[in-house]
């Protein structure tokens, strides 16, 4: 039967989680790129085809010192050229400067003090273009969506990489957290070049996982496997967030990681260096 079954102690439970966090009209969530502060975009290199990527939920942790210095650390220690955050609390009249980091930015509500709530993707080259997806199912109670953002990076070849950044959508069911799915699948199926598809899935459920299972065999997509998988978050005994990515793209040999030395969310941060190739082999 699909459906999810919400015990009835979780309602208070998603209420105070979301306490000062209304919905907002779809009109006034729009996604936005901010370039790095430093940045020339005409004469910036591409991505190029040895990247590091990083994929965090932070757990509207973004504006705290802790956090901030883990933010710091992990630029020092992995480089990552690309970032996929969701959980992220920006003032949209006061945009934070990430450097060295182009970014983009896209709210799925906006709280009683103007802050915006939602997913960042941050990328080392120009954000060429991005494109915000509002989930059409929102969550109970709050009546809100669940933010992706679909965003193109160039390569050094000219080819763009598509990345989507997800959050997926909670307490509703199968049918609608698909409904979720299958419209960034046709973001990648239309789609030509490598693609990175990566977040916060919320797939606590063997329903949920088999959706995303059944997305990645039909676009073609293998997901980033970790040695040691326990740091990476968990509910009901299924973790959460995953990285996929498309034929062009190889992890290189044991640089899958999960960064359990960061702890300021209650996520995790996944991390994997990837090599590029123009076509699947």
């Amino acid at each position: 039967m699909d459906q999810v079954r919400v015990h009835w102690l979780w309602i208070p439970l998603l209420v105070v989680s979301l306490t000062g966090c209304p919905s907002a009209p779809p009109e006034r969530l729009q996604a936005w790129v901010v370039p790095a502060p430093t940045a020339a975009t005409a004469t910036e290199p591409p991505l190029p085809s040895r990247f590091n990527l990083v994929s965090w939920n932070v757990h509207k942790q973004l504006g705290t010192p802790g956090w901030q210095q883990e933010f710091s650390d992990l630029q020092q220690q992995y480089s990552p050229h690309l970032m996929a955050l969701q959980e992220v609390n920006v003032d949209p009249a006061q945009a934070p400067s990430m450097l060295p980091y182009h970014y983009a930015f896209g709210a799925n509500l906006v709280q009683f003090d103007g802050h915006q709530s939602g997913v960042m993707s941050l990328a080392a080259s120009p954000i060429q273009s991005t494109y915000l997806q509002l989930s059409a199912p929102t969550e109970p109670v709050t009546n809100t969506p669940k933010a992706s953002l679909i965003s193109e990076v160039t390569m050094a070849d000219g080819q763009s990489l598509l990345m989507i950044n997800i959050h997926g959508i909670n307490f509703v069911t199968n049918s609608d957290y698909r409904r979720q799915l299958d419209t960034l699948e046709g973001a990648i199926d239309a789609h030509r070049g490598p693609v990175i598809f990566a977040g916060d899935f919320n797939t606590w459920s063997d329903g949920r996982k088999a959706l995303l299972d059944a997305l990645a065999q039909r676009q073609g997509l293998a997901s980033v496997q970790f040695a040691d998988s326990s740091g990476i978050k968990q509910f009901f005994g299924h973790e959460l967030d995953h990285i996929l990515y498309s034929c062009q793209l190889t992890p290189v040999a044991d640089s899958a990681d999960v960064l359990s030395q960061f702890t300021s969310s209650d996520h995790t941060p996944l991390y994997v260096q990837f090599d590029y190739q123009p076509s699947c082999g």
